[in-house]
């Protein structure tokens, strides 16, 4: 469990997104609604205080651990074709803006290395508030 972030129905996205920050400390999990999908700017968070089983508007036999050899493209493509929910990998603090969507080679980075390129970009660590402002209204 250590090296790896289980996804099951009974875990709430709240809690996902927290451990999620915890092991990418410059990355933020955003569960947003489904037409902000593929969008960089006016996206709106979804109510993260749900289990995934009671958002997810598929169901998936799949399982899936999210870990750093994880590609940023291939989380998100999890989330929208196997449950049918949108979501975007994002980072804080980054040229200027608070909350941002890096596109383009980004997804195609693992996390791992996402994370590296966000810290090396000089962009914030992502705290609890951050996870919280994500989860409300608009994000950027």
């Amino acid at each position: 469990m250590a090296n790896e972030i289980s996804v099951h129905g009974r875990k709430k996205m709240s809690t996902l997104q927290k451990e999620f920050s915890e092991k990418f400390e410059y990355l933020t999990l955003c569960f947003i609604i489904d037409a902000d999908k593929d969008k960089s700017c006016s996206v709106k968070g979804i109510d993260t205080s749900k289990s995934l089983a009671e958002t997810r508007k598929k169901n998936s036999q799949e399982e899936i651990s999210i870990h750093g050899r994880t590609m940023v493209k291939n989380l998100e493509n999890y989330f929208w074709e196997e449950l049918g929910i949108a979501c975007q990998v994002g980072i804080c603090n980054y040229s200027g803006h608070k909350h941002y969507f890096p596109l383009g080679d980004f997804n195609k980075l693992s996390l791992t290395q996402a994370n590296k390129w966000a810290q090396e970009r000089g962009c914030s660590k992502v705290t609890a508030k951050e996870i919280a402002e994500i989860s409300k209204g608009v994000i950027f």
